[in-house]
């Protein structure tokens, strides 16, 4: 059984469970008491993290290349080590080049945090 800690609506929780609709794994997702999961089972102190049954996994792109990993025949992380090394390649990219700047836009925009004049 696996079990997601994250936040109610994060967006770093979306790959995870994407790939595990893809993957048809069920994942129970945990959105109450955070902080206190975060604290007491992240060596982070940060969620998500997905309990496994061989320990707790941390960081959205790990937990999501876990996921996806579960199952080989969808071949989600790709045939060769070509092929999983463009799959890592893209989601690399796409947490330092698009999250970061979306981030940057967005959050001023919902509230979670201020501008500066």
């Amino acid at each position: 059984s696996y079990t997601l800690y994250t936040p109610q609506g994060s967006f770093r929780a979306f790959a995870p469970l994407i790939a595990a609709e893809i993957n048809q794994i069920d994942i129970a997702v945990e959105t109450e008491a955070i902080e206190t999961v975060a604290k007491e089972k992240s060596p982070t102190g940060k969620v998500p993290l997905l309990e496994t049954p061989g320990g707790v996994i941390f960081a959205s792109s790990a937990i999501a290349r876990y996921v996806a990993g579960l199952r080989s025949d969808t071949g989600l992380l790709g045939g060769s080590f070509q092929d999983r090394a463009a799959v890592d390649q893209w989601i690399d990219w796409c947490n330092a080049e698009m999250e970061v700047p979306a981030c940057v836009l967005f959050y001023p925009v919902a509230g979670y945090m201020t501008v500066d004049d």
